[in-house]
């Protein structure tokens, strides 16, 4: 009997030790999700800025204060487009007596001095790469002079819309 375990504990010793070569060999299986993925998104930002007032004269054109934005954060690809949301029929701006709602005045609207009116939703600024003053459309309103106007109070309003487009628009 002897005999026999002594076989016996040699025949587990060589079973052990090729398990543990043949373990040693085996080759290490990556697990499906073996790779971590960081990601950061941040939406485009920009602050706008838009003249408030801007005073006609019935003898000279007027320039308004340019559009321009304070900051700028927008991605890459991307601008900043503003256009004329309202308050533009046929290229003019209307502007109604305080006293008398019937009586309006008009001027044309355009964005180089003397030039064409522009379109009703014209687009007048386009920030692209971040700038802060418009490299397309010139983001300054040229108000055509009024001719005679009859005493009075007039006021007019034009608003706008800005988004972030892709600069191939």
């Amino acid at each position: 009997m002897m005999k026999n375990r002594k076989y016996l504990t040699k025949g587990l010793a060589g079973v052990l030790a090729a398990g543990m070569i043949a373990g040693g060999a085996l080759t290490a299986f990556a697990a499906e999700n073996d790779t971590l993925t960081v990601t950061y998104a941040k939406d485009s930002r920009y602050v706008l800025s838009i003249p408030k007032t801007v005073t006609l004269s019935e003898t000279v054109s007027v320039a308004a204060e340019p559009i321009t934005l304070t900051e700028s954060n927008v991605a890459t690809g991307k601008k900043v487009a503003v256009t004329v949301a309202s308050g533009i029929s046929g290229g003019k701006v209307t502007l109604t007596d305080s006293a008398d709602a019937a009586n309006k005045i008009t001027s044309t609207v355009s964005l180089i001095a003397g030039g064409e009116a522009i379109e009703d939703n014209a687009v007048v600024a386009e920030f692209t790469a971040n700038a802060l003053t418009a490299d397309e459309g010139t983001g300054t309103l040229h108000f055509a002079a009024l001719g005679t106007v009859g005493a009075g109070n007039y006021t007019g309003q034009i608003v706008f819309t800005s988004s972030v487009v892709d600069s191939t628009n």
